[in-house]
């Protein structure tokens, strides 16, 4: 009787966790921490594709890519694309990720250009950035931020001026 309730509480804590080791996985990867990405990664559990295995792939993916791997993560990146479908994620997330897939294909393309499977996925589509959830822009960005420069901070107003004339 109080089997499906744990099964239930098991499955979202494999998301949570699965969610968390992405997570780390892609703030390492932005700290150019390869090692220290697998490694968080490969303490996300299995979980289905629908769940969250898909962010696993994609992260996985990226990993691969950064390791200059470029045959199998562009391959990775592929497959995720493809099977986006079949999870519940809005159609703007979707389409987010699978511009976030072309962007980073591209950029580890030889010639500059996706692999022709990648660019198909994403054509013509569009999506209402504002609607793509936040936890996804923050974990795959699709522009690759160097580490802004800090604006100096605005030089400080002038002392007010006092007249003395008495």
């Amino acid at each position: 009787m109080f089997s499906g309730r744990k099964t239930a509480d098991k499955l979202r804590e494999e998301i949570r966790s699965a969610d968390s080791a992405v997570g780390e996985t892609m703030s390492a990867l932005a700290a150019d921490k390869i090692e220290a990405a697998r490694r968080a990664l490969s303490h996300a559990p299995k979980t289905h594709f629908a769940d969250m295995g898909w962010k696993v792939g994609l992260a996985g993916a990226m990993i691969e890519l950064k390791a200059g791997k470029r045959k199998q993560g562009l391959q990775k990146l592929i497959t995720v694309c493809s099977r986006l479908d079949d999870t519940s994620l809005s159609r703007d997330d979707k389409n987010y990720l699978r511009l976030y897939a072309l962007y980073r294909g591209s950029e580890a393309s030889k010639d500059g250009r996706a692999p022709v499977e990648l660019r198909e996925l994403v054509e013509d589509f569009r999506f209402d950035h504002t609607l793509v959830t936040p936890l996804l822009r923050k974990d795959f960005p699709l522009k690759v931020l160097d580490d802004a420069e800090v604006a100096p901070p605005p030089p400080p107003p002038p002392p007010p001026v006092h007249s003395n004339s008495h």
